[in-house]
């Protein structure tokens, strides 16, 4: 089970910032059956997700190398989903979407959940909100690189190479899309596990062909996150706002 998840860079400043309100990441691990988590809430911990959002989130969806989709139960607390039995030995894609939903302020600091500034008296902000969660599941030693290909999330973040063969101190390449073009000079962000709250240990931008390289300072589990804005199309609100993580194992 995540905890804290994160990530250490090519470059040798630390760079402390600040973690969103709710964070949003997906991840998985292999028993009697296969359990995932979907990750909604802060500093990376797994948390009963309140009632009133949970027809936000869509049910996680397993993705096999022949990109066949699986979605998962769930069962236990809102937040966990399990599939029918234990996975093969293989890479698998598991995928997450926290969807478009709208959130006005008002001028006493207040927010609401699906309305805009049309259905709001008094409103001082608007942003339609989405976020876009996948986590690189291997099981064995497999090395398919069907995952260094987009699945079609509008804010995606790709590995260019299956993060099975990530060592630590190599360096390795992930890109960033949005709406399946290069998001190109796009912050991206990332903590490794135990790194700290509230604190991450990487800070870069992306180049004119949405790639940025990275290097391994150390194993275990890793976070890699980013994010887009918008204006909206009209005054019934004012941003669109994307979110999108990549969490993976690096040995």
């Amino acid at each position: 089970m995540i905890k804290k998840l994160g990530l250490v860079a090519f470059i040798s400043v630390l760079f402390s910032i600040q973690s969103s309100a709710h964070d949003f990441w997906v991840d998985g691990y292999n028993g009697s059956t296969f359990k995932a988590i979907l990750g909604y809430g802060d500093n990376f911990t797994p948390e009963k997700i309140a009632e009133d959002r949970v027809s936000i989130f869509e049910p996680l969806v397993l993705i096999n190398k022949d990109l066949k989709s699986t979605t998962l139960k769930n069962e236990g607390e809102n937040y966990q989903y399990v599939s029918k039995k234990a996975l093969d030995d293989g890479t698998y894609i598991l995928q997450g979407t926290y969807k478009a939903t709208y959130w006005t302020k008002t001028d006493d600091n207040k927010w609401h959940m699906g309305k805009t500034k049309k259905d709001i008296q008094n409103s001082s902000y608007c942003q339609q909100t989405s976020s876009f969660a996948k986590s690189i599941i291997n099981i064995g030693n497999d090395t398919n690189d069907f995952v260094s290909k987009p699945i079609g999330q509008i804010l995606e973040i790709v590995p260019l190479d299956n993060p099975s063969n990530f060592k630590v101190g190599v360096p390795f390449k992930v890109k960033v899309l949005l709406d399946e073009k290069p998001a190109k000079l796009i912050e991206l962000k990332g903590t490794f596990e135990g790194f700290g709250e509230n604190k991450f240990a990487f800070l870069g931008t992306t180049d004119l062909k949405g790639e940025i390289e990275v290097t391994a300072l150390r194993g275990g589990k890793w976070i890699l996150m980013t994010e887009s804005k918008k204006a909206y199309e009209n005054d019934t609100c004012d941003e669109v706002a994307y979110s999108s993580s990549l969490t993976f194992q690096v040995k």
